[in-house]
């Protein structure tokens, strides 16, 4: 007896392409099993929790300010998503150095702009020293980033994270 006859029978008794099918089926039917109930999950809700961190902005001009309000939304400009909303903010006239015709420098304040410190609360995952707003956005602190609220864009500088 043959392994395949003449009509491509198995042993003459099933078709080769309908036995490779059925092993095909097999596989993907096992490899299912193991996957849903043997296999650990991957997905582990981790704690959000609290945080506050600063961001600061320099050089901005006046009325930037004016459209930036305590209770805002801050903006990822990258995702869209909201990473906190605004709980204080904090300004003062934004100084530059400046020299004087005696070779003096002195530190000036230069018109119409501001250094602000906005105050930001939202919830975050941590790993180690990194913070995860939404479980993906990043706030470490010394990085620059693109942020904005409703009616304003401007980039800040993330100065301090407070758990």
């Amino acid at each position: 007896m043959k392994l395949i006859d003449k009509k491509g029978k198995l042993f003459g008794v099933i078709n080769a392409i309908d036995a490779v099918i059925a092993l095909i089926i097999i596989v993907i039917a096992a490899g299912a099993v193991y996957k849903f109930a043997f296999m650990d999950k991957t997905s582990t809700v981790t704690p959000m929790e609290p945080v506050s961190y600063t961001v600061e902005v320099k050089k901005v001009r006046g009325f930037i300010m004016d459209n930036v309000k305590e209770g805002d939304l801050l903006f990822d400009t990258a995702s869209g998503s909201a990473i906190g909303k605004i709980t204080n903010i904090d300004y003062e006239a934004a100084k530059e150095p400046m020299g004087l015709l005696d070779g003096t420098m002195v530190m000036a304040e230069v018109e119409n702009r501001f250094d602000v410190l906005f105050t930001v609360e939202a919830e975050a995952s941590t790993s180690g020293d990194v913070y995860y707003i939404n479980r993906s956005y990043e706030v470490v602190v010394g990085s620059t980033r693109e942020f904005a609220t409703k009616y304003s864009q401007f980039e800040g500088k993330v100065r301090e994270i407070l758990p």
